[in-house]
């Protein structure tokens, strides 16, 4: 009589998507006879076959799922003695399939320096199992370990560079289940992080009253990116918006004052990189507008051939410079030179002619600050040298006692101005005054005596011209 057939129980087994099976060696308790066995799978998607007889060898495991997929195999055994086999009880095992482990991927982050990054919270499609992710980081000096496990948390970036600097997180999962790990295939990221924005400081400027600004054409260190630029403007009466975008055309400058205006502009950057823009410190620099130069109107003057003129002493309302003149006369015979700078000395002035002699002198200012030179509108005057005064020399005079003398009339070679004449007379017993004013009209002559008398009279001549008498 033969025994009924009996086959050992067979240890379940979990392996992982693309890994090979263990074998699976058939054993028996039964002796004295030959046992077999058969066996049916009820899963054939894990890459064994539905049925087989024997042991069962080793195959490469089959799930390309994201839970475990579980085939449950049934083996019958057959116990043969002489003619008779005779079928024992069945048993049953599992082979169990993970997958392999999955990590959906992860966004990219474009942060700016001294930002915080975002959260990266890792996730799956994986189920049936527990995923755990470990991940790795090429770079770093944005302020984030080499590796670590599970979730990256929040943390500073750093770039104190002039470009962006990207690093490149590589993250693997691994589906455990049944005490089976199974490492799926990584997934890459990257967090970049842009530099703090920044421009070079642009030169300051100093420019006169309606002249030409220089252009302003902002400039960055940074690279990798695009840097605009942001501006305002704390002095728009310069002639400059009081904020703006980009470079600073040139524009024509104003300042109608007295004194050099200073406008402060400062600039604001921005550097973008993959849509995000991060700004920098700003920097500030001036435009300076001088005023115009100016001269106030110096005071005419007449003096008399051979006087000293007063002292011709420039001034001007400006302040904050310094303003020098230059001046050029078109009348050198007057005794002053053609041209020359700052004050005009007083000097002894000329004019040997018989009319006033007029020179106009021109001032033009320069105003001076911050290396810049300013010319302003000129102003002239004049000075007028009126001659000495001039009288023709009268005739002398012989008449009789008792007689009429002729009409003194006093004359000049002098024009333009008035000339008037003063006289006086040596010897009133002729019959005229000791002195007069003008010509000298006839009057009798008188000498009681029993020789001639002589009268000596005498004229000056005066010259007047502008108020002025020589």
């Amino acid at each position: 009589v033969n025994p009924t057939a009996q086959v050992d129980p067979v240890a379940s087994q979990v392996v992982c998507n693309g890994s090979g099976s263990a074998p699976v060696l058939f054993t028996t308790q039964n002796t004295g006879g030959a046992t077999t066995y058969s066996w049916t799978n009820d899963n054939t998607s894990i890459g064994l076959a539905a049925s087989g007889n024997g042991d069962i060898a080793p195959f490469i495991a089959i799930n390309p799922g994201l839970s475990p997929v579980v085939a449950t195999i049934v083996i019958t055994p057959t116990f043969t003695n002489g003619a008779n086999a005779c079928v024992g009880s069945t048993k049953s095992f599992t082979i169990t399939v993970n997958p392999l482990g999955h990590v959906i991927q992860p966004d990219n982050q474009t942060v700016c320096n001294n930002a915080s990054t975002a959260v990266v919270t890792f996730a799956t499609l994986n189920t049936g199992g527990i995923t755990t992710y470990a991940w790795s980081n090429d770079n770093t000096s944005i302020g984030l370990g080499a590796s670590g496990t599970g979730d990256i948390a929040a943390f500073m970036a750093v770039n104190t560079g002039t470009a962006p600097v990207m690093a490149t997180i590589t993250v693997t999962p691994t589906f455990t289940f049944g005490g089976t790990s199974c490492q799926g295939p990584s997934k890459s990221f990257t967090i970049t992080v842009n530099p703090t924005a920044q421009v070079n400081k642009p030169a300051d400027q100093v420019i006169c009253n309606t002249a030409s600004t220089t252009q302003v054409t902002f400039s960055t260190q940074n690279t990798g990116g695009t840097t605009t630029y942001t501006w305002v403007n704390n002095t728009p009466s310069i002639g400059l918006a009081a904020s703006g975008n980009g470079d600073i055309s040139s524009f024509t400058a104003t300042n109608s004052g007295t004194s050099p205006v200073v406008a402060t502009i400062t600039v604001t950057p921005h550097f973008e990189h993959n849509s995000v823009t991060c700004d920098g410190p700003t920097t500030s620099f001036t435009i300076t507008v001088n005023p115009s130069a100016q001269v106030n109107q110096p005071t005419n003057q007449t003096v008399c051939h051979n006087a000293t003129t007063t002292q011709v002493t420039f001034s001007t309302t400006s302040t904050g410079g310094t303003t020098s003149y230059t001046w050029t006369n078109d009348n050198t015979s007057i005794g002053l030179a053609a041209s020359g700078t700052g004050d005009i000395p007083s000097f002894t002035v000329t004019n040997t002619a018989t009319a006033p002699v007029v020179a106009t002198i021109t001032v033009t200012p320069h105003f001076e600050n911050g290396s810049v030179t300013c010319d302003g509108a000129a102003k002239s005057f004049t000075i007028t040298v009126n001659p000495l005064g001039q009288v023709n020399q009268p005739g002398n005079q012989v008449v009789c006692h008792n007689a009429s003398t002729s009409l003194v009339t006093f004359a000049t070679l002098n024009t333009i101005g008035t000339t008037t004449y003063n006289w006086v007379n040596d010897n009133t017993a002729i019959g005229l005054a000791a002195s007069g004013t003008g010509d000298i009209n006839p009057f009798t002559a008188i000498n009681t005596g029993l020789s001639p008398v002589t009268a000596n009279i005498t004229v000056t001549p005066f010259f007047t011209h502008n108020g002025v008498t020589c």
